[in-house]
């Protein structure tokens, strides 16, 4: 009968799924959305025709998780990790860290504990890999783009794990003390140095041990062995199974043997997934939804918006241009099957409430739906964007990437080595806020509870007590943040833009790039105190988020003002450059020594702009084409800088030159324009200029 059940069971559940899917292909939707239409058509709540086994699909879907977290695990090698790049990393530390900050927030706002606060956070901070790959797989987006997105997706993975360790030891640890939560927290560490530690040795050599013979079955077979011996290990120990499946990955991936690997386990991991996400469409109850209608509508507007700001922020911040930091955020704003292991983590540990699944599946159901439209209309929305912006603003996104293209791997690692002490400073500074932070959520209620004794206070007033208590302990830490984050961006700075005796013309820039890497690197050191303050006293981390958020907005307001100056007297040398050029160019060409080097076909050459004025990056002179579409229409309509991310300095026509010139201004065939930004906008930028190719000057 067991069996029969399970039979029935696959049956119905894929059956319905193949027909789902067929039908969602032909419409163009997300594939992943049919599949939890096929779980509401078979759910107990929906169902209109038969009911799926509730129990037997929990096994399926449990089956899902592993196999999908094991991917992941084959993913996150730490040489695929460590091959994203710098930017990547601080990108999506400061999107998932704003975000796990707004869900805490919210989570409290509707009156959640603490701890259940967590859970939220983490339902909304992660991104949704499968759903973006079956866009991109319907819809494909440019090679660039797509690495950009994984870039962020694989350390979003990453941080997600990071999360469901320490929101494992949250649930063991529920109505425990906060002695008992460090002893909690104790084991699960001890039992990942040991796992990884064994593992390390043993797995990697097993996996290359069993490629080398060369047969698809064998290598299959011990894949999921792994996936599941230490998926069931962690089960024993009282972890996760999606940890252990998680450890079995990445153990594997250490082996090398990863393209070899992968396509054996991926149809397997799809059939499953599959089967996941039609259980989790099994869960949608219209009643649930109706009962919280509110909290769904809060939890949708805080993802797609928060995911749309957050990734935004911390694209354009690692150094990308405004287009593709829009792009990437459009394209992320959504969760999907991470966010139903939170909630199911939490769930599971009776701290959440089961009517939080069901929030997660509702806004994971409509992001879903919302994804492809949203990822094919970033450029569109991008270049719209770009030419609204205030020109101060507009100048400094454009020259921004230039500057971060200018620290190159070897600058960056000798400031690194420079700033050492001061780094080692802010991490601990940031370790020991941290702490605070986690020390006062889980000593709040105890210590709440002797100063209202020793005090003879009210509960509340003593609670206001010891959080103010505990923020005059971390003052001198945020502080000290605020310092050792200015000085480290002074330096970095300094590297890019290095100051002159005398003189010093680049100051403005340099000051502007200051504050510009300063934003990051205090956000990635105050965000994780910031989530554990959400869980605890939400207006105290939404006040001090929004006050972060304003200040270091005014500084960038104002320096960038002065930059905005800067690049005018630049224009002004340029438009100089150009009309001395343009009148002499003619006269020497005939006497141009042929042994000597000339700049590109087409590029004119703007380096002594560069030595006189730094701070421009590399200012760029292109001649237009008459072939180019963009002949004949103004600035604003042609919108060069929403489309390219590089902004036009001065125009050169003929003996007629044009500084700063205005969206009114109009391009016409065989002006010279002076372009700055990054090597990528000024390339796209050429490449709708003179799309023939380089023009001869």
């Amino acid at each position: 009968m067991v069996g029969h059940a399970l039979i029935q069971t696959l049956a119905l559940v894929i059956g319905t799924a193949a027909v789902t899917t067929v039908v969602f292909q032909r419409l163009r939707l997300p594939v992943v959305l049919g599949y939890l239409v096929a779980g509401v058509l078979v759910g107990p709540y929906t169902s209109v025709w038969f009911v799926a086994d509730e129990g037997v699909v929990a096994t399926l879907a449990e089956l899902g998780v592993i196999l999908l977290m094991f991917s992941i695990g084959l993913e996150l090698s730490v040489r695929g990790v460590m091959g994203v790049g710098m930017g990547a990393m601080v990108a999506t530390v400061i999107e998932v860290g704003l975000m796990f900050v707004l869900g805490t927030v919210v989570g409290t706002a509707f009156g959640l504990s603490g701890k259940a606060s967590l859970f939220v956070g983490a339902i909304v901070a992660i991104s949704s890999t499968t759903i973006i790959s079956r866009s991109f797989d319907e819809h494909p987006p440019p090679p660039e783009h797509r690495r950009r997105v994984f870039s962020l997706l694989v350390i979003e993975d990453l941080l997600a794990i990071l999360l469901f360790t320490v929101l494992t030891a949250v649930g063991k640890g529920a109505g425990l003390g906060w002695s008992d939560l460090a002893v909690t927290l104790g084991k699960l560490t001890g039992f990942l140095i040991v796992t990884i530690a064994v593992g390390i040795l043993v797995v990697p050599r097993l996996v290359r041990a069993t490629v080398a013979l060369g047969r698809h079955e064998t290598t299959l077979v011990l894949a999921v062995g792994l996936c599941f011996g230490l998926a069931i290990l962690a089960e024993r120990a009282g972890y996760s199974v999606a940890l252990g499946a998680f450890l079995a990955g990445a153990l594997t991936a250490e082996a090398g043997e990863n393209k070899r690997i992968e396509p054996l386990v991926e149809p397997i991991r799809d059939l499953f997934a599959a089967v996941f996400f039609v259980s989790v469409g099994m869960l949608i109850d219209p009643q649930v939804f109706a009962d919280h209608w509110l909290e769904v509508l809060v939890v949708l507007v805080v993802v797609v918006g928060g995911k749309l700001v957050a990734v935004t922020l911390g694209v354009f911040l690692a150094g990308r241009g405004v287009p593709a930091a829009v792009a990437t955020g459009m394209t992320m704003a959504q969760i999907g099957e991470l966010s139903f292991v939170s909630a199911s983590i939490g769930v599971a540990s009776k701290i959440l409430p089961p009517a939080w699944y069901a929030v997660a599946v509702a806004v994971s159901a409509v992001t879903t739906a919302l994804t492809p439209t949203l990822a094919r209309r970033g450029p569109t929305v991008a270049a719209w964007l770009e030419p609204r912006l205030p020109r101060r603003l507009a100048t400094f996104a454009a020259l921004y990437g230039s500057w971060i293209e200018a620290l190159r791997p070897n600058a960056r690692r000798a400031t690194v080595a420079r700033s050492r002490r001061r780094v080692g400073l802010l991490v601990l500074d940031a370790l020991l806020l941290f702490g605070v932070a986690l020390a006062t959520g889980l000593l709040l209620e105890p210590a709440t509870r002797d100063v209202s004794r020793a005090l003879q206070l009210e509960e509340r007033l003593a609670r206001i007590l010891v959080i103010a208590g505990a923020g005059a302990v971390a003052a001198p830490l945020l502080l000290g943040l605020a310092r050792l984050s200015r000085s480290i961006a002074i330096a970095i700075a300094e590297r890019a833009l290095p100051s002159r005796h005398g003189l010093d013309l680049g100051a403005a820039p340099r000051r502007m790039l200051t504050v510009a890497l300063q934003v990051p690197i205090l956000l990635v050191a105050v965000l994780p105190a910031l989530g554990v303050t959400g869980a605890i006293a939400p207006p105290v981390a939404a006040v001090m988020l929004v006050a972060l958020i304003v200040y270091e907005a005014w500084r960038v307001w104002r320096s960038a003002g002065d930059l905005d100056a800067h690049v005018r007297a630049g224009a002004q040398a340029i438009v100089e450059v150009l009309s001395i050029q343009s009148r002499t160019r003619a006269a020497t060409e005939p006497s141009h020594d042929p042994n000597a080097p000339a700049p590109p076909p087409g590029i004119v050459d703007l380096t002594e702009i560069e030595t006189v004025l730094p701070g421009l990056g590399t200012p760029t002179a292109v001649r237009v084409a008459a072939t180019s579409a963009l002949a004949g229409k103004t600035l604003g309509a042609a919108n060069l800088r929403g489309l390219t991310g590089a902004t036009v300095l001065a125009i050169q026509r003929g003996d007629q030159s044009i500084a700063v010139p205005s969206a009114a201004d109009t391009i016409e065939a065989d002006d010279v324009l002076a372009l700055a930004g990054s090597s990528d906008a000024i390339g796209a930028a050429t490449a709708l200029l003179a799309p023939d190719g380089p023009l001869a000057v």
